[in-house]
């Protein structure tokens, strides 16, 4: 049955006490998380972007190795139900958060000297190993990090909330990616040692960044979560199997993943090897453009998914991004417009995708006074995910080997293997969209509803585009006075 305006929609999760407003105090934790993942976020758009992209192929990898790079990061995931387990069994939650964290981040210090450290033959494949390193900690740290979210973010606003993380973590990483390709086309122009050195300067920066996300954590509480010593190992993740709406929640995120873990890389790999764009201007593309929609839309998506529930709000996201791939090949350095503003309609909904999904774990994963062990749910999602990530990898991969040098063409627009590739996505974004079918969250709207309510959203953002910097201004000052007076 719809809900009435502002009423709450989470899962139902047994023996769950209601998430009060937030004090004080709390408010002045979840400032401070998202201050942190201010630095947070400049690290993941600098090692993530275009710069570690250039750094790959600048030291010998070849198309087939970027599809090594996305099956090795993925099967990290596989850490994270040792560690699920451990969190359920002994706690220390919060240490093994920043341990893992800090570890995480700390690694791309040694990316960045991998020129001056291996020797020219074992460069690429040092970056690879030290890649999927960072990966292994970041997923230890997973686990724990959710647990811990979902016992500190009230749920009632948790929408909201991380909509507005997202959105900060977003504008920073629009200046961070307009930076960097300013930067490498700068140093691009000087020659490849020079590109060489500025991007392990880059890395080195990325990697300061990311330890002060975690630094700034310490004073944050941990609170809500009891370990059991007597858990066993088939105990801890029996009750995530058993659930049969959860289970229809892993089945769609394996098969997003599958659909989708390659195209970031591959889709920079074109627009600079087919499409003959720049650094800066695939980077403008790629990155800047679609952060700055994603930015708008949003709150718009955390509102959304607040008032009518995770799961409708997913459905019409996902409806919204199925053609985002196919959008690629239709890019060209002359002929570029009408693919690209295809391709802006997907770049609005990805907020959606990514708050609806997140809200859900959040909600599955909260201790609620140790009542629950919630980390096992992320544990298993996270490890069938890994899985299809390591398949998208692997055949992204063996589709780049193999169709190389394949040319094809569809109405006479010219199409390479990277086609091939987007059009597989889009089918795997769509067929992902059965496993929602089933999925039960109750006191949720209907499609119908969420359509309506969508488009009555997306008719005010001219307005919020233009009041976006104000506003964004306004929360900083704010935060920063307040940290201030602290």
């Amino acid at each position: 049955m719809p809900l009435s305006p502002g009423e709450e929609s989470p899962l139902v999760l047994p023996g769950a006490p209601p998430r009060s407003v937030p004090t004080g105090e709390m408010r002045d934790a979840l400032s401070r998380v998202i201050l942190a993942w201010m630095f947070g976020s400049a690290w993941m758009f600098i090692t993530g972007g275009i710069a570690l992209t250039q750094f790959g192929k600048h030291l010998g990898m070849a198309d087939s190795g970027f599809g090594w790079l996305v099956a090795l990061t993925a099967s990290a995931a596989l850490l994270q139900l040792p560690t699920s387990y451990f969190l359920g069994r002994f706690g220390h939650r919060k240490r093994v958060l920043l341990i893992a964290g800090i570890a995480n981040r700390a690694v791309w210090f040694l990316v960045a000297l991998v020129p001056w450290l291996l020797p020219k033959g074992w460069r690429w494949q040092g970056v690879l190993v030290l890649v999927a390193a960072s990966s292994a900690f970041g997923n230890v740290m997973s686990p724990a990090v959710l647990s811990w979210f979902a016992d500190l973010v009230p749920r009632r606003i948790g929408g909201r909330y991380f909509s507005r993380r997202t959105q900060i973590g977003r504008t920073v990483g629009l200046v961070t990616m307009l930076a960097v390709g300013f930067i490498l086309d700068w140093a691009a122009a000087r020659g490849d040692q020079s590109l060489i050195r500025t991007i392990s300067a880059l890395f080195g920066f990325a990697a300061l960044c990311g330890v002060l996300d975690f630094v700034m954590l310490i004073p944050v509480p941990d609170e809500g979560q009891r370990p059991n010593r007597r858990l066993g190992l088939l105990a801890a993740f029996r009750e995530p199997l058993a659930d049969r709406s959860f289970r229809r929640y892993v089945g769609f995120t394996a098969t997003m993943n599958l659909g989708c873990a390659f195209v970031l890389q591959f889709a920079l790999l074109y627009l600079l090897d087919v499409a003959g764009m720049s650094n800066k201007r695939a980077n403008l593309m790629l990155y800047v453009v679609p952060m700055i929609v994603g930015i708008t839309t949003a709150p718009l998506w955390g509102r959304l998914i607040d008032r009518i529930g995770c799961k409708p709000s997913l459905m019409l996201a996902v409806v919204m991004i199925s053609h985002g791939a196919v959008a690629w090949a239709f890019v060209r350095q002359d002929h570029w417009i009408p693919g690209y503003l295809a391709l802006l309609v997907s770049s609005a909904a990805w907020p959606g995708v990514e708050l609806a999904s997140f809200n859900i774990l959040l909600r599955v994963s909260a201790s609620h006074g140790g009542r629950r062990q919630g980390s096992a749910y992320v544990a298993v999602n996270s490890v069938v995910v890994a899985l299809a990530g390591v398949l998208s990898g692997l055949f992204a991969g063996t589709i780049a080997k193999g169709f190389h040098d394949w040319r094809g063409s569809i109405f006479g627009w010219p199409l390479t293997y990277h086609a091939l590739l987007f059009i597989v996505s889009g089918g795997l974004r769509l067929t992902a969209i059965c496993w929602l079918i089933g999925f039960e969250e109750p006191k949720s709207y209907d499609f119908g509803a969420t359509v309506r309510h969508v488009l009555s959203g997306l008719a005010s953002a001219p307005r919020r585009i233009v009041a976006l910097p104000v506003r964004a201004g306004r929360w900083i000052a704010r935060l920063a006075a307040k940290l201030g007076r602290r």
